[in-house]
C-alpha cells in the first residue's frame, strides 16, 4: 500500500492526481534550456512533455513528467571529451518517508518540484574521470545560480559495465569522492559473476554503507515513454534562445581565475569564494576596501562564525557595506569585523555604526600605542628575557587593542619598542 502525507501549504489536487497538470513552468523551462546551451547541446524547436512509467508509488499519477529540452552536447575533462546526448526537465518524485514491508508512506510537499536530468554518453573509461564529469557537471549547474545547493540537491547515478556483462544504474552516489570507489567495486562483482560463468542481469542497484550495491529493481524498458496528453507541446523560437544564450552565466571555474588575476586573491580563497554564493555580494563590496580582507569575511571569517553557532544568513549587503566603509575610512580595524558581525546577528536590524559604538570600538593612535607597550615592559620586566618577546608582548597588546588597530601595525611598533629597549645599556 502507498500513503501519502499531504500538506496544507504545499499541496493542491495536481498532486492527488485528481486535476490534470498546468503548463510547464517558465523559469524552469528557461533554466532548462540555459543548461542546455551551457554544454553546448541542440535545443529543439518543439518541446513535448512525455510520460515515463513509474510503479514504485513515487508518483501518484504512476508516471513522472519529462521534457527533452537539449540534445548532442559535450563536456571537456582531462580524460577527453564526454558527449551529453539529452538534457530533461522533470518533475521530481514523492519524498520517501517510511518504507514497511507492507506499506510505503511518501510525502507530497516535493512532488512537482523541478529538476534537470542529464545523460552522458558511455565515454567514461576511468573511475576517476567519472567523478571529474561529475564534479564538472555540478560546477557548471551551480553557475547558473537557479539551483539548490547540499549534499543530496544534486544526484548522481552511475552506469557501469564491464566486457561480456550488461549495463547496471547504481543509485546513491551523493558524494563525488565515493564515485572511483564505487565504480571498483561493482566492476569487481561484475567480473566475478561473469568468471563463474553467470550472466550479469540488467539491473538497478543502491549503494550501501560500505559502497558496495544490492538490487533495487529491474531495468526499466524503452517503452516506458509515451505522450502526455494534457500538455501541448511548447513551441521554442530561436529569437528566445538566442536571449537565453545572450545570458548565460560565467563559470564558476572561470569566475575563480578572475579572481585571481583580477584582484589578486590566493588562487584557494578564490575558488572557495566564487563556490560560495558570495560572489556577487564580493563584487559589490570590492569598491569599498581592500579586496583580500573582503574575500577573507566572506569565506573564513563566516565559515568561523557559522561553526560558533553564529546565524550568519541575517547579514545584508548593506551592512557588509557599512562594516567595509568603516574600515576604508580608519573606524574600525580588520581585526574588529568578527565581533561586529557577533553583535549583529543578535540585532540584525541594529545599524552598523550604533553596533561599533556599542563595542566601544575607537581608533588608537600610535602613540597610545606605543605607550600601551612601554607600560607592559615596564610592569613585566621579565618579559624581555623570553626568547621571542615580540610574540609574547603581542599577545597582551592585542588584548587591549583588538578590533581598533590592524595586528601589523601593533607588531611594527612592538619590534620598534622591543629593538629599542634592547639596545639600552643594563
Amino acid at each position: 500500500e502507498f500513503e501519502y502525507l499531504v500538506y496544507r501549504d504545499e499541496s493542491c489536487e495536481v498532486e492527488l492526481d485528481e486535476e490534470p497538470p498546468h503548463g510547464m513552468n517558465p523559469e524552469a523551462l528557461e533554466t532548462g534550456i540555459m543548461i542546455a546551451l551551457m554544454f553546448h547541446c541542440k535545443i529543439p524547436d518543439e518541446i513535448q512533455v512525455m510520460r515515463k512509467t513509474v510503479l514504485d508509488g513515487s508518483n501518484t499519477a504512476g508516471f513522472q513528467r519529462t521534457a527533452l529540452v537539449g540534445i548532442n552536447g559535450w563536456v571537456e575533462t582531462g580524460f577527453g571529451t564526454v558527449g551529453i546526448p539529452s538534457i530533461m526537465v522533470e518533475e521530481d518524485a514523492c519524498q520517501l518517508i517510511k518504507r514497511g514491508k507492507k506499506r510505503v508512506v511518501f510525502g507530497l510537499d516535493r512532488l512537482g518540484i523541478p529538476l534537470v536530468e542529464i545523460g552522458t554518453s558511455p565515454d567514461i573509461t576511468e573511475p576517476e574521470q567519472a567523478r571529474e564529469v561529475a564534479e564538472k557537471i555540478g560546477m557548471i549547474l551551480r553557475s547558473t545560480g537557479r539551483v539548490k545547493r547540499g549534499l543530496g540537491t544534486i544526484r548522481q547515478d552511475v552506469n557501469v559495465s564491464v566486457p561480456g556483462g550488461n549495463r547496471v544504474e547504481i543509485k546513491g552516489t551523493q558524494d563525488l569522492r565515493n564515485i572511483p570507489k564505487i565504480i571498483e567495486l561493482e566492476a569487481r562483482r561484475q567480473r566475478a559473476m561473469i568468471s563463474r560463468g553467470r550472466k550479469v542481469p540488467r539491473e538497478v542497484r543502491r549503494v550501501k554503507d560500505d559502497l558496495t550495491t544490492e538490487f533495487m529493481r529491474p531495468m526499466p524498458g524503452s517503452a516506458r515513454l509515451y505522450p502526455e496528453t494534457d500538455v501541448l507541446p511548447i513551441k521554442v523560437s530561436r529569437a528566445f534562445v538566442e536571449s537565453v544564450r545572450m545570458r548565460l552565466p560565467e563559470l564558476i571555474e572561470d569566475k575563480a581565475n578572475r579572481y585571481v588575476e583580477e584582484f589578486g586573491l590566493n588562487p584557494d580563497v578564490a575558488n572557495l569564494l566564487a563556490r560560495s554564493g558570495r560572489a556577487q555580494l564580493f563584487e559589490f563590496l570590492v569598491e569599498f576596501a581592500d579586496p583580500q580582507t573582503i574575500a577573507s569575511t566572506l569565506t573564513s571569517t563566516l565559515k568561523q562564525l557559522k561553526r560558533e553557532g553564529v546565524n550568519t544568513d541575517v547579514f545584508g549587503e548593506e551592512q557588509f557595506r557599512e562594516i567595509f566603509e568603516a574600515l576604508k575610512k580608519g573606524k574600525i580595524a580588520r581585526e574588529a569585523i568578527p565581533d561586529i558581525l557577533r553583535s549583529l546577528s543578535k540585532t540584525p536590524g541594529e545599524k552598523v555604526s550604533n553596533i561599533i559604538k556599542g563595542l566601544g570600538i575607537k581608533t588608537v593612535s600610535n602613540r597610545d600605542i606605543e605607550g600601551i607597550i612601554s607600560d607592559i615592559i615596564r610592569k613585566n620586566p621579565g618579559i624581555m628575557k623570553a626568547p621571542r618577546p615580540e610574540k609574547a608582548l603581542m599577545g597582551i597588546v592585542m588584548k587591549e587593542v583588538r578590533g581598533k588597530v590592524p595586528g601589523r601595525i601593533v607588531m611594527e611598533l612592538i619590534q620598534k619598542a622591543v629593538k629599542s629597549t634592547q639596545g639600552k645599556p643594563a
